[in-house]
């Protein structure tokens, strides 16, 4: 090559275009060093980055925030959207700050999930204000003689095969949708929402969403409208109670009312995980702390109790202020009664002496030496009627002692929690 090089430089080539060619090589040779080093140093900065993307992120500890309980030792913070699982009896859940996501404790290891919640399970764990505009609703389509068949998202209501009204639940919100023409009520004192466009509600296009008393009544009056077009005749019924007692994520997730899509982890396999959730967990419930929400959640009989002891304070011209964790009855300043809730029990504090009862057939307990009873030391759990009949005997001895006068009222249903809801 050196000869050849010789030989060139002595060649007939005038000695400009020979520096000219000497350029245009060095430029070139140039060029190539330059992107023999930049991929040199391309792959040591990918090397150097994989190790951070391999590590437990920092995130783990903002991730583990939305749970109850302490950090675990991993996370998963994804739930994809097609892997459905079926949980042993023992896995656990706890609720996240939406209704769509929470979290599944398996071992030490808390993972993310979606929870895809069913019509069913949406009215048993709503509020009592929704269930109560439901119960309203259902009664009067039954007055009309349409009976219901429930989906996973709608519980529809038919005649024949001709289906004219639809429930259905989204976030908070109960909605009826009816087979009438929303372009007939254009104008009208009704609120509603034309989704004709929408396949599943074609046959029934108006949407009444229900967030009030007021709205409940229009839309019973729509709902005659629409028997009246479609020749149904409205029979009197006596109210039936068709509210649903609330249970836990956990419960319905069990009985497949819940369906549950989760990620798998990145250090273990999906089938890992449903043999970890198998294993030896114990079930727990994320119980409510206040007063409203237990009662809210309580099982009918007893919000029934909790009805009938309330009506009768109410007699004796008590008056009710709830606290977060209570709530207390007074006349003036002075506190004479406390209703609480623990566990599932309900409970009543009264401002008597427990000394005083003593052997009698009262079932109670002194509570005196907590400071926070001690102006209502007598604490009577109300597990059944009797107890109800028991209470009501000794606030008449209460009454009695402060000589107050009772008075006859009608009694009140205050089974159902009205919570005012936010605008």
């Amino acid at each position: 090559m050196t000869y050849g090089v010789a030989n060139w430089m002595r060649s007939e080539w005038g000695t400009s275009v020979k520096a000219a060619l000497i350029v245009l090589v060095a430029v070139v040779l140039l060029e190539v060093v330059a992107l023999l080093v930049a991929e040199i140093f391309g792959k040591k900065k990918v090397r150097s980055a994989v190790p951070a993307t391999e590590e437990k992120p920092d995130e783990t500890a903002a991730t583990v925030a939305e749970a109850t309980e302490p950090i675990p030792d991993t996370v998963a913070t994804e739930a994809s959207t097609g892997d459905e699982i079926e949980p042993e009896e023992t896995a656990v859940f706890t609720d996240g700050k939406d209704a769509e996501t929470g979290m599944m404790q398996v071992g030490d290891t808390y993972i993310k999930v979606r929870y895809n919640r069913s019509f069913t399970a949406m009215l048993v764990q709503a509020d009592d204000a929704l269930k109560g505009y439901y119960n309203d609703l259902r009664n009067e389509l039954m007055r009309y003689g349409m009976k219901s068949r429930i989906s996973w998202s709608n519980e529809s209501w038919y005649v024949g095969r001709t289906t004219y009204a639809k429930f259905a639940i989204r976030g908070k919100t109960l909605s009826l949708y009816l087979a009438l023409d929303p372009a007939v009520y254009e104008g009208t004192k009704y609120p509603f929402r034309n989704v004709s466009e929408t396949a599943k509600y074609r046959e029934v296009p108006m949407q009444c969403r229900i967030k009030s008393d007021r709205m409940t009544r229009w839309t019973k009056e729509l709902i005659a409208a629409l028997a009246e077009k479609h020749g149904l005749t409205r029979t009197d019924m006596p109210e039936q109670n068709f509210r649903p007692d609330y249970r836990d994520t956990t419960t319905l997730v069990k009985e497949k009312l819940i369906k549950l899509y989760y990620s798998t982890h990145s250090d273990k396999s999906r089938q890992e995980l449903e043999n970890a959730a198998a294993a030896d967990l114990k079930i727990k419930d994320r119980a409510p702390r206040d007063f409203t929400t237990k009662l809210m959640r309580a099982d009918n009989l007893t919000k029934a109790r909790y009805s009938a002891v309330k009506n009768e304070l109410l007699r004796y011209g008590m008056k009710p202020r709830i606290s977060t964790a209570y709530e207390s009855w007074y006349i003036g300043r002075v506190t004479y009664a406390k209703f609480a809730i623990r566990g599932k029990t309900l409970t009543l504090f009264m401002a008597l002496d427990p000394a005083e009862f003593e052997g009698t057939k009262y079932n109670f307990r002194n509570v005196g030496n907590v400071n926070k009873y001690e102006t209502v030391p007598m604490r009577v759990n109300l597990k059944s009627d009797r107890s109800v009949r028991w209470v009501k005997e000794l606030l008449s001895v209460l009454a009695e002692k402060k000589e107050w006068a009772r008075t006859d009222r009608v009694e009140e249903d205050y089974r159902y929690v009205k919570k005012v809801r936010k605008k």
